[in-house]
């Protein structure tokens, strides 16, 4: 898609790190009936899929499918952040549509840098999470600008390269978020489940492996982390690239033609 920054829909501004975060957050907030719309088409079935693995073999085997589910259950998160800043007029179908189309390229994309990403930690964790940050905007180069898989990893690299300690820093939100939210979704759960339903709760996932609410915070997160990823490579462009002086001047310009006319 086409990304006109002077038509977006939030402004472009130099953010720091926390910033960012924040904004993701108050952006779910307003666009919450949408997000919850997607979510019920995409993670749901995510859920179900995952529960019904550790049912039919173990614990192991859910989280393998849920890593996997997780690459394609963040496809739609992205396509649907990247519409709503730029686009007037979003439907959930469209946004699934869409994300349906792209979820094939990604895949590939996602083998080739699993490949990477363990290849250069088997020598050392720090070579790991190095490349990890390098490519950590692949999937947005790859849905917003429509790169190939090839050339997505050479772009993402020069994007990340203009803000090395944020894209660390994404990296460690990436992994950090999610565990938070298994913790906090098994312990919660289980509290709610045992103390106001009075129910019997579960065994907590770290004893038995894994649970049906762990799994639940697991891709109840993704929304947020696809979405905070998504505003992570906006304000490392905007730093890059200066979209926030285009808009400004942009701003600039059309007060001046106002005047004129009045």
């Amino acid at each position: 898609m086409s990304l006109d920054v002077l038509r977006a829909r939030v402004a472009f501004r130099d953010r720091a790190f926390i910033d960012v975060m924040d904004l993701a957050l108050r952006f779910l907030a307003v666009h919450w009936k949408l997000y919850a719309r997607v979510a019920c088409i995409v993670l749901v079935p995510c859920i179900a899929l995952t529960a019904l693995a550790a049912w039919a073999w173990d614990w192991t085997a859910a989280w393998l499918m849920a890593v996997i589910l997780s690459v394609v259950a963040q496809v739609p998160f992205t396509v649907l952040a990247s519409r709503l800043v730029f686009q007037e007029k979003v439907s959930a179908r469209a946004v699934v549509r869409a994300a349906l189309r792209e979820i094939p390229r990604i895949l590939v994309m996602r083998l080739g840098w699993a490949a990477l990403v363990s290849f250069a930690t088997l020598i050392f964790v720090a070579p790991g999470a190095w490349v990890a940050s390098i490519f950590l905007f692949v999937d947005e180069v790859m849905i917003l600008e429509r790169s190939r898989i090839g050339p997505a990893f050479g772009r993402s690299q020069r994007i990340a390269a203009s803000a090395t300690g944020e894209a660390l820093t994404g990296v460690l939100m990436v992994v950090v978020v999610p565990l938070a939210a298994i913790f906090l979704a098994d312990v919660g759960g289980r509290a709610f489940i045992g103390e106001v339903l009075q129910f019997r709760a579960p065994a907590p996932a770290w004893t038995a492996g894994g649970s049906v609410l762990a799994i639940a915070g697991f891709f109840a997160i993704i929304p947020y982390v696809a979405t905070a990823r998504f505003f992570l490579y906006l304000n490392v462009r905007t730093r890059a690239e200066g979209w926030d002086i285009q808009t400004r001047f942009a701003a600039i310009a059309a007060r001046a033609e106002q005047q004129e006319a009045a």
